[in-house]
């Protein structure tokens, strides 16, 4: 499954979608209702306390409804953001499942030979027991990957709305190497209007600032006094909260870019090793397989560049990740499909698998 159909199955069955279009139409009805209140009502003066209350009910239902359309939108960003952080979280489990088990049948390989090379005396009956031992711990370390992988995907199948043995095989593969970003301080200016975190409290508190002008029965100066300055006081911690958040992103994003193309020089460089051990092999200069510590063989060279391209891979994952929650933060489109790739093979074909 790429990850475009997991984003299509996700915007078809999570329910999340559904209820933020309800709660517009919602919203909808009780800011007609409101308006009709006001049109209809007699004209008596700004003065009169009922024209005060239907008023002013029915600006806060205007602020609502915005509120409730921008609502909708967000709900789609942020499931977009949450399949992207489950695909990745999944991908990245099932890519230290598979470094483990490479790992695991390499210490295998060097258990047999152990095994032979303790029967004629070459290694110690102590040596023998560390093998045994280091094998048992790469296999216990593999099963914990595999829950790790399973956790992961029950997840992806919870937002996707798919059965407890969905047991999808996620095709994507990330792309993605860097991320252009716009200057930071424009970023923090553009998330302060356009996070989510932000103008649900700037909603808040546009209710409190409609409730200056109008005598409220029940509601003295002074508790509108307070409320207004608690939505005030919410709505700039959400700013400070806001500026932390992407700050830590942007610097965050910086950080994977720079390991990133760390990542690519030792995938390069362990390809040549490997080209290198293979004519060497060939030549008899050195053995497939050695149990001698540090000692250059085939199979160690072979292991390098499998999980020199895991790691890789697996940094192109956060990095796919942290820039879809850098985008929602910034209210910005969350996902971009040329992040990704998929290899050539159907989406029925992979789950069915």
């Amino acid at each position: 499954m790429s990850i475009q159909a997991a984003l299509d199955l996700a915007f078809k069955n999570n329910p999340e979608l559904r209820l933020a279009g309800l709660a517009v139409d919602k919203a909808q009805i009780q800011r007609d209702n409101a308006f009709d209140l006001v049109d209809y009502f007699p004209p008596l003066g700004l003065g009169d306390f009922m024209f005060n209350q239907v008023f002013n009910a029915y600006q806060q239902a205007e602020i609502g409804l915005n509120t409730a359309q921008k609502g909708e939108e967000a709900a789609a960003d942020k499931l977009t953001k949450d399949v992207v952080e489950a695909y990745t979280g999944a991908l990245t489990d099932y890519n230290n499942m598979k470094s483990m088990e490479l790992t695991v049948k390499n210490i295998r390989d060097l258990h047999v030979v152990s095994s032979v090379a303790s029967q004629i005396g070459f290694i110690s009956p102590y040596d023998f027991d560390g093998s045994i031992t280091g094998l048992q711990q790469a296999e216990e370390g593999y099963r914990a990957m595999q829950r790790a992988y399973e956790g992961s995907i029950a997840n992806l199948a919870s937002l996707l709305g798919q059965h407890p043995d969905w047991d999808p095989v996620l095709t994507s593969k990330p792309l993605i190497t860097n991320f252009e970003r716009g200057d930071l301080t424009s970023d923090i200016i553009q998330g302060s209007s356009e996070s989510v975190l932000v103008w649900t409290k700037k909603a808040l508190l546009d209710i409190e600032k409609s409730k200056e002008n109008w005598f409220l029965p029940g509601l003295t100066s002074e508790e509108k006094q307070i409320d207004k300055t608690t939505a005030e006081l919410n709505y700039e911690d959400a700013k400070r909260t806001s500026r932390l958040l992407i700050e830590q992103m942007y610097y965050g994003i910086e950080t994977i870019e720079g390991q990133i193309k760390m990542a690519e020089l030792v995938y390069k460089k362990a390809l040549k090793d490997e080209e290198v051990a293979r004519l060497k092999y060939e030549v008899g200069l050195i053995p497939k397989l050695s149990i001698v510590p540090g000692a250059e063989s085939l199979e160690a060279k072979v292991l390098d560049v499998s999980q020199a391209e895991i790691k890789l891979d697996n940094l192109k994952l956060q990095l796919a990740n942290l820039k879809s929650q850098y985008k929602f933060m910034i209210g910005e489109e969350v996902f971009a499909g040329d992040d990704w790739t998929a290899p050539p093979v159907s989406e029925d074909e992979a789950d069915k698998k």
